[in-house]
This record gives C-alpha cells, sequence and structure tokens, in this order.
C-alpha cells in the first residue's frame, strides 16, 4: 500500500499543484538517474563480453539479422 493510504493526513488533495509538481519532477529525476546507471552498467557489461570474445558476438549478431531477415521475407509475402 502507499504512503499516502496509510497516512490520510498527506494525501495530494491537501497539497498544492506545485508540490505535487516538484514532488512528482523529484520521482522523475530519480528514476531517471537510477535507469541511466543501469544502463550505462549494461553497455560497459556488453562491451567487456564483445572485447573478450569478438567471434562470438559476430556470430550472435548475424544469426540475429538473419532471423530478422527471415521474419521481414515473411512478413512481406503475407501480403
Amino acid at each position: 500500500m502507499e504512503y499516502a493510504q496509510l497516512n490520510p493526513t498527506e494525501t495530494n488533495i491537501h497539497r498544492t499543484p506545485e508540490e505535487i509538481k516538484t514532488g512528482a519532477r523529484a520521482a522523475l529525476d530519480e528514476t531517471m538517474a537510477t535507469v541511466t546507471e543501469k544502463s550505462r552498467e549494461a553497455a560497459r557489461y556488453a562491451d567487456r563480453r564483445v572485447q573478450e570474445h569478438p567471434w562470438t558476438a559476430v556470430g550472435v549478431g548475424f544469426g540475429a539479422g538473419v532471423m530478422f531477415g527471415a521474419l521481414i521475407t515473411l512478413l512481406a509475402r503475407a501480403k
């Protein structure tokens, strides 16, 4: 349950639109910072793996390209 549901004195009814906007903006900024950091970690991990195993990365890329091409071909023929 949300805190506002447990404590009715802290609901949005008693807050001004500016306070709600400020709180939402702070929550959005925090979420964006978290997502940005996690995506950077994922990119660093992927870069390390590709540097360690370049031919495996080439094979995976080739396989994904073949699968994508086959899917596009099937969709184009279905029309």
